[in-house]
Parts: structure tokens; C-alpha cells; sequence
């Protein structure tokens, strides 16, 4: 079932906002400052299971409180996050739900020519039906799924940024595992270990050309009876140039070469192009376009051996004045699958406008469309969401 896209965009461009605030935070004999923050939102999804017919909608009412700790005495920085969010939907209780996330990052500069950065997070995240593992089965199971995640990443930079060369090695481990439907999400529980290393050369016309070389070991938990092992190695290189502000851009760009090998011959390798690129166009002082398009191999999450998914993006804010700003955006996604014959195309509309009530109040209003062509049966749908955020802190 199509919906008319022009006529939802019209009707949502009522206000969708989210303007910086400016918070106070709360400064502690020891250094620490301490920043408390909640987000309230209310909104509309006309299709909560995402599916082709026989949408339900429903209102969402979500509470997301959160606090900040940092600790910066002007060269090292230390912060943790730690919040949670609680979901409501008034016309689908089994889909309630309460998330939770604490994020550590710490960078430490011991010389001029030295650099750590450490990060560790840990994510209890509620996946909706008809997302991820039940995309286009929403309705065949009674509640949602729900997973835990850990990100533990280490990095060390060599070499002084006054310098022409520098050089940086990564370490990064993940570990994803879903908490109920045991049964079948098993299966996709898994943990990946990724090393690299990047040559950057500073060329002192604000700009850095770089080399990019990692590998990423990806290993499931489990293989289902009847099929093969999901384990792979994805190896990257890749050529790049990130430059700052000029006076009218700034952005990163890198191209190169991606190698997924699977353990099992009976699953199809990946060898190809693959490019990550981000750039941002100031052309006034109150005006903002952002462009963003990636090329990869991926896992997926239900069917096929790979997914070649090629995206775009494209966004542009505007400050109206030093309380009111808009944002109107569009991307779209491409997934061409390995292993099964599928295809999937993606469009997304948003359009927002943000409102700064106070210093410590903001206002948004927002709409997001989505619209999902596939050839597998059952996955494509349309989707429309209006809503309402409010952002308070000190």
C-alpha cells in the first residue's frame, strides 16, 4: 500500500526541532562537572510493525533522562554517560519498553607526540518488531526482541600534529547478544575483534592524506542445524584526504578495497570497492549541507551469505534566527544481497523545526517518512512518523 509522500511532508512541516541547548552543568569540588538531561517526545508511527498491509498504528510517548560526568583539565578528558529510555506505546503494551546505555571515553596526551583514546560501551537495546531479525514478520511474534552489546576500543597516535607524519593503531572488540526468543535469535549472537593501523601525512594546508588498512574477525556463536558457519574475516584498505573548515567546506573522504572471506567455501567471498565520505558545505554563516554516502559489505540479519549496501544522504539546516532553525533531509539505500535473490531499496524523507525555548529548554517537532521496495515478498512497506521532543537540563 503506497501513501502519497508530498501530501505527509506537507502536512508534517509543522516543526520538527531540536536546537543545541546550552546546559549548566554542575562543577564538583574534585573537577567533575556533572550534567543532567532529559528528553520527553510523543509521536505517531502509522505502521509500528513495519509491514506491506494491514498496518497498526499507534501513539509512542517516550522519557529519556541521562547524565553526563566530565572530567577535562584542558588536554586530558575523561567522560561517562549513563542513561535510559522508556518507551510507551498506547495502542500496543506488549511493544513497551525500557533501554539503557553507559558510555566511558577517556583521552590521555602524555607528550606532544603521544595520543590514547579509550572508549567502552555497554547497550540494552530493544529492537522493534519488524526490524532486524523480524523484518517482515512484526506480527509473528508476541513482543519485541531485545539484545545487550559491549564496545571496548583502544587507540594509540604517534607523532606531533605539528609534524608532517603521523601514525595511529586501533584495536577494537564487539559482542552482541539477544536476551530472549532464544530459540532463533542464538544464531545471530556474535562477537568481532578489529585491528588497524592509518598513515596519516599533513600536508599544512589544513588537510591530512591518509592510508587506512584493517581486518575485522567476525565470529557467530552458533550454526543452525542444516546450515554453515556465518565466520569471516573483512579486511580493508583504503586511500584517503580529510580537510578542515575552509571557508566554505570540510569533510573526509576514503576509497579502496574491501575482502570478506568466509570460513565456510559453501558461503560466496566479497572482493570489491568500498568508500566511507562525509562533507559539509557552509556557503553563509547560518547555513548548513551535509552530504554522506558509504559503500560496504555487510552482515546480514536474516537471509543470504552478504549485503553490498551502498548509501546517501543529504541534509541541509538553517538558523532563521538564534532561536528557530529547520532541517530538511533525504537519503536513500541501496542492498544488493549474495546468496538469495533479493534487493532492497530504502527512501527516507525528514523535515524538522527547532525551537530554543530558553538556555535550557529546547522544542522540536518533527516528521519522517520511509519508504521500502523490495523484491522478497513481504518486506517492502511505507512509513510515516510525526512527532513532538522536549529537551531540559539545567
Amino acid at each position: 500500500m503506497k501513501k502519497s509522500i508530498l501530501a505527509t511532508v506537507i502536512a508534517g512541516t509543522i516543526f520538527n526541532m531540536a536546537y543545541a541547548i546550552e546546559p549548566a552543568g554542575i562543577n564538583m569540588e574534585n573537577g567533575v562537572t556533572v550534567t543532567p538531561i532529559i528528553n520527553m517526545g510523543t509521536k505517531i508511527d502509522d505502521n509500528i510493525f513495519s509491514k506491506a498491509t494491514d498496518e497498526k498504528s499507534s501513539a509512542i510517548v517516550t522519557i529519556a533522562p541521562s547524565v553526563n560526568f566530565l572530567l577535562n583539565d584542558g588536554i586530558n578528558q575523561h567522560s561517562l554517560d549513563v542513561g535510559i529510555t522508556s518507551g510507551t506505546y498506547l495502542s500496543s503494551s506488549d511493544d513497551n519498553f525500557l533501554d539503557g546505555f553507559l558510555s566511558f571515553n577517556s583521552h590521555l596526551e602524555p607528550s606532544s607526540q603521544s595520543r590514547f583514546d579509550f572508549a567502552l560501551d555497554a547497550n540494552w537495546v530493544t529492537e522493534p518488531r519488524g526490524t532486524g531479525i523480524t523484518e517482515g514478520l512484526g506480527d509473528n511474534v508476541t513482543e519485541p526482541l531485545t539484545y545487550a552489546d559491549q564496545t571496548f576500543a583502544a587507540g594509540y597516535e604517534y607523532g606531533a600534529l605539528s609534524t608532517p607524519a603521523r601514525i595511529a593503531f586501533e584495536v577494537k572488540y564487539y559482542n552482541k547478544g539477544y536476551t530472549n526468543f532464544s530459540d532463533t535469535t542464538q544464531y545471530r549472537d556474535f562477537d568481532s575483534v578489529k585491528l588497524g593501523s592509518t598513515f596519516y601525512y599533513n600536508t599544512h594546508a589544513a588537510t591530512d592524506v591518509f592510508v587506512e588498512v584493517n581486518q575485522d574477525a567476525i565470529e557467530y556463536d552458533n550454526t543452525k542445524a542444516n546450515e554453515v558457519t556465518r565466520n569471516s574475516d573483512d579486511y580493508r584498505a583504503l586511500a584517503g584526504i580529510k580537510w578542515e573548515a575552509t571557508a566554505l567546506t570540510s569533510g573526509t573522504a576514503k576509497l579502496g578495497y574491501q575482502k570478506k572471506d568466509f570460513e565456510s567455501a559453501s558461503r560466496a567471498n566479497f572482493s570489491g570497492l568500498s568508500w566511507e565520505a562525509g562533507v559539509i558545505w557552509q556557503p553563509l554563516s547560518y547555513t548548513i549541507i551535509a552530504f554522506d554516502t558509504s559503500r560496504a559489505a555487510r552482515d546480514p540479519n536474516v537471509e543470504g551469505d552478504y549485503i553490498n549496501e551502498s548509501q546517501y544522504s543529504l541534509n541541509w539546516t538553517h538558523n532563521w534566527n538564534e532561536k528557530i532553525s529547520s532541517t530538511l533531509g533525504t537519503s536513500f539505500t541501496d542492498e544488493d544481497y549474495s546468496g538469495v535473490s533479493r534487493t532492497d531499496e530504502t527512501t527516507t524523507y525528514s523535515a524538522s523545526v527547532n525551537y530554543s525555548l530558553t538556555r535550557w529548554i529546547d522544542m522540536s517537532a518533527f516528521i519522517d517518512v520511509t519508504d521500502k521496495d523490495s523484491t522478497r515478498d513481504g518486506i517492502l512497506f511505507d512509513k510515516n512518523v510525526i512527532g513532538m521532543n522536549f529537551t531540559v537540563s539545567m
